[in-house]
């Protein structure tokens, strides 16, 4: 008898890691956005080979790391820009959880912009790591050594990386010698962390950000919004753009985005719809169009505009601060786009955007706040990493602009 209990615990035991195994695979390829079968398996295996000796370490700095509140921390979140948006939440929760800590963000010098002047931020620290952005990471080891000597300097007691990666974790964590470092568990390096955050796949991308938070002790914000603070020199900056174009108040104000980002095809929208969905919009409401795009994007947003010709005003280029944009994008009354840090920016300043959903997960990267819409075609490969696609496109080029401008009525009447 005693035999086949202990068979059957065994048995049920094996069971019960299978299962944990298999969830943390789930997490992980929902994480890197991987349909490999191979890939998060691999992460786990790595994680357990080169993780026994940290989790020693942990286990004997526990009651340090669990007992001493951080008087300096450090929130890593040098990437991208709506990155850095569905992020800026965090920062006030953080806050109340840790009142007397001084809170530094590293910031690329891109998303760094968004959070100048934000109350619950005391200091921002510039860095585009090599590993993330290589050409603006040009200078590579250089680079490196001047945040990592700059990072020594500030003694950082707790470190917390957003993106959850292991570059971040090695080589901004953990070289740097900073005793609580806190990231997400469905992450290559894992084990050099002393705080893993359960990662749960389905998930907001702001609600991982408030898991964190929660991880440590602290409260999840209820209706998490992003705030961009605004200076007196943006909103001149918008008064002026607005002045040149002849654009009033009576004006009914629209901006379109239709780039997203270099070599990211499967996330932009034909061409042509932007042109139809432009002329309509000027046909049906006289309405005047802002093209908005980057330096890299202006022939794109100026081959547009001049397909829409009247009332279609190119951006792109033009307006190159996030925060002037911001200042733009506020008085706009509806915003347009796929999934793209621009369009978290319009919702961030309170503009209503309309989303053409293409390859990402919805769920994960909707914009924060109310009052938005999100057109979604069905299709069985969402989400993807957008690198090749079998469908050729088809999540975004079966949104038609038809849909789109009765979309629009609702939010110009």
């Amino acid at each position: 008898m005693r035999v086949r209990i202990c068979r059957f615990t065994i048995k049920t035991e094996g069971l019960l890691l299978l299962a944990d195994l298999q969830l943390k695979r789930d997490a992980i390829a929902y994480k890197l956005r991987t349909r490999n079968k191979t890939i998060p398996w691999l992460v786990i295996g790595l994680n357990a080979l080169f993780g026994l000796p940290f989790k020693i370490y942990r286990y004997i700095t526990a009651e340090k790391n669990s007992t001493v509140d951080p008087m300096r921390i450090m929130v890593i979140r040098a990437d991208r820009i709506g990155d850095m948006i569905l992020a800026i939440p965090m920062f006030k929760q953080l806050k109340e959880r840790y009142p007397q800590a001084a809170i530094t963000c590293l910031a690329s010098s891109l998303s760094g912009q968004l959070i100048a002047g934000n109350p619950f931020v005391d200091t921002i620290m510039t860095y585009d790591p090599a590993w993330f952005d290589r050409k603006k990471g040009g200078r590579g080891f250089n680079d490196y050594i001047r945040i990592w000597k700059l990072i020594k300097e500030q003694s950082f007691d707790m470190a917390i990386d957003l993106r959850g990666n292991y570059n971040n974790f090695f080589c901004l964590m953990f070289l740097t010698g900073i005793s609580q470092r806190v990231s997400f568990n469905a992450s290559l390096g894992a084990f050099l962390l002393t705080h893993e955050v359960h990662f749960e796949p389905g998930k907001h991308e702001t609600a991982y950000f408030m898991d964190i938070v929660k991880h440590l002790g602290g409260k999840a914000a209820a209706k998490p919004q992003p705030v961009i603070v605004l200076t007196d020199k943006e909103e001149k900056s918008a008064a002026d753009f607005f002045k040149s174009h002849k654009i009033t108040p009576r004006d009914v104000l629209i901006a379109m985005h239709p780039g997203a980002g270099a070599k990211r095809i499967y996330k932009q929208w034909p061409q042509e719809n932007y042109v139809e969905l432009g002329r309509s919009l000027v046909e049906k409401y006289n309405a005047k169009l802002i093209i908005t795009g980057s330096e890299a994007e202006v022939a794109l947003a100026t081959g547009i505009k001049n397909r829409i010709g009247k009332n279609a005003i190119c951006a792109a280029g033009s307006i190159t601060s996030l925060k002037d944009l911001a200042a733009v994008l506020r008085r706009c009354m509806v915003y347009i786009s796929t999934n793209t840090g621009i369009m978290h920016l319009a919702a961030a300043v309170e503009t209503p955007v309309i989303v053409l959903c293409g390859p990402e997960d919805s769920r994960r990267w909707q914009p924060l706040g109310d009052g938005h819409r999100l057109i979604s075609k069905a299709v069985p490969c969402r989400p993807c990493r957008e690198e090749t696609c079998a469908y050729d496109g088809k999540c975004l080029s079966s949104i038609y602009p038809t849909e789109v401008l009765a979309a629009v009525q609702a939010y110009v009447g």
